[in-house]
């Protein structure tokens, strides 16, 4: 009789679980696959723009249209747009909204500074060629350290952005001339 008595005690201390399933609600951000959306596109370029097989000629022996002092300008001030409002979008502070802007970011400057650079010929007025040689560059090293994990608070990349806006501001004073 004892042991009947542990037999019952121990079938009612079993939990009682419940087999029907519990739906559970979960918020999503809709900025989430945005923010996705935005760095899987911007990997594609990049991957595109790695993958892809450059001319048969080099950057000198092809042709460039218009003026040259206009290309380079319009190019110049077309770079320096695209790279503020890229760095300047607010979509969010999720993390995937975050890296998303970044990414993009990046891309600009490495782009941006690679289109510019793709634009002065042997004709480009000197001091205009130089300027934007420079603000090129500048946004490439600044793109590239950038993928690396450096930090904009890190002091040698904030120097590398404060070179780069008056290289930015110098080549808009040349082409205003």
């Amino acid at each position: 009789m004892a042991d009947d008595q542990e037999v019952s005690t121990a079938n009612t201390s079993e939990p009682k679980v419940s087999r029907v399933p519990q739906k559970v609600e979960r918020t999503r951000s809709p900025l989430a696959p945005i923010a996705l959306l935005a760095a899987l596109v911007a990997i594609g370029v990049a991957v595109w723009a790695l993958l892809s097989v450059p001319e048969a000629s080099s950057t000198a022996d092809r042709q460039l249209t218009g003026d040259p002092k206009t290309r380079v300008c319009d190019a110049g001030q077309l770079v320096a747009m695209g790279v503020q409002i890229q760095t300047n979008v607010r979509i969010g502070t999720e993390p995937a909204a975050l890296e998303a802007v970044a990414a993009n970011a990046r891309l600009s400057m490495l782009g941006g500074g690679d289109y510019l650079l793709s634009q002065i010929s042997a004709d480009t007025p000197g001091d205009i060629a130089d300027a934007a040689r420079k603000f090129g560059s500048e946004l490439q090293v600044i793109g590239m350290n950038a993928i690396a994990g450096t930090d904009n608070a890190d002091p040698a990349q904030a120097d590398r952005i404060k070179a780069a806006e008056s290289s930015r501001n110098t080549l808009g004073e040349l082409c205003a001339k």
